[in-house]
């Protein structure tokens, strides 16, 4: 009995890139520029607003871009129907979490260290999918999750390493970067469940919803909190600022376009496999270095474009394991 080596890669992909997975990879690295354009816009803005009133304008102008969409599909309001509310609950309140974390990180260090550590979500999805979901986990994919982690160590110790210059608002933001990373496994997790059952758009109208919803709770809190209560200037610093008059356009639009991002994104997964769309999910960095040059005069070190070249390799390996490329198959 003879082996089959396994086809290269390069090959495999080549043979995966039919018409319908081109237009979904063409999606996929769409609706990362959609959704670096409007984090751009969510750190213009933190500069000026609290991030609860950012997460609201982010979650909410989505919606009306989601029902839209669902509009012209034929499916409002029935793929809004759900039949079960607390998984929902529960990826709804992890990917709001994601998003507070999200845009606190932002807002805190550059747009490419960010997001570079925000690429650790794919490898807290590789561990929790083995000991929530059951999935069988090869070697193959724990050694990516260990190099993955070496390059997140990397960079986080750019931020937090003695000597690292960044000071306490870097620390924050790596922290932030990271918690953001680990909840965003959580809600991805959770969303495998739900699509086995439910539609994607009453997944995402859930999410969108909760998310405005916990903003202007955090919001009332801030407006009622006593002046002479516990940690009351952090709370008080999430009170609702009235935006000004030029404010308004970019504030709507980051929420218009984190609509249309997701609408992209889901679409993106309509056409073509996971395995293949995941390998784009690192096509963000190019963004986040094309934006945060131009528009925030931003230059990440080369610590960080190390780190998060060793993450996104470790990235590339989980989705090619999971293709079944790494593994040679007995004839």
């Amino acid at each position: 009995m003879t082996e089959t080596l396994p086809a290269s890669p390069l090959k495999a992909l080549s043979r995966s890139f039919r018409p319908g997975v081109l237009a979904g990879v063409g999606l996929k690295v769409a609706s990362t520029c959609v959704f670096s354009g409007m984090i751009a816009l969510v750190k213009f803005g933190s500069g000026s607003y609290p991030i609860a009133e950012l997460v609201f304008f982010r979650s909410f102008f989505a919606i009306a871009v989601l029902l839209v969409w669902l509009a012209a599909r034929s499916e409002f309001p029935r793929a809004l129907h759900t039949g079960w509310l607390s998984g929902h609950l529960l990826r709804s309140l992890a990917g709001t979490a994601s998003l507070i974390l999200s845009f606190s990180s932002y807002a805190l260090l550059p747009l490419a260290d960010a997001t570079a550590i925000g690429y650790a979500g794919p490898l807290f999805i590789v561990v929790m999918a083995g000991l929530l979901l059951h999935e069988r986990i090869g070697p193959a994919r724990w050694a990516a999750v260990a190099l993955g982690s070496g390059g997140v160590l990397l960079m986080l110790w750019e931020h937090l390493g003695s000597g690292s210059g960044y000071g306490e608002r870097g620390a924050l933001g790596a922290l932030c970067a990271l918690g953001n990373a680990f909840f965003v496994s959580i809600a991805m997790i959770q969303t495998r469940r739900l699509m086995r059952s439910e539609n994607m758009g009453a997944v995402v109208f859930y999410f969108q919803s909760t998310g405005s919803f916990f903003a202007v709770l955090i919001m009332a809190a801030a407006a009622l909190w006593p002046g002479a209560g516990p940690v009351a200037d952090f709370v008080h610093a999430q009170a609702w600022i009235t935006p000004k008059p030029w404010d308004w356009a970019p504030l709507i639009a980051a929420g218009l376009l984190g609509g249309a991002g997701q609408i992209l994104m889901t679409s993106s997964y309509k056409l073509t496999d996971a395995s293949i769309i995941a390998c784009f999910d690192y096509t963000s960095m190019i963004w986040a270095l094309l934006f945060g040059a131009l528009f925030f005069a931003e230059t990440p070190s080369a610590i960080v474009l190390t780190g998060a070249s060793i993450v996104a390799a470790a990235g590339v390996m989980v989705v090619l394991s999971e293709r079944g490329w790494m593994r040679r198959p007995a004839g």
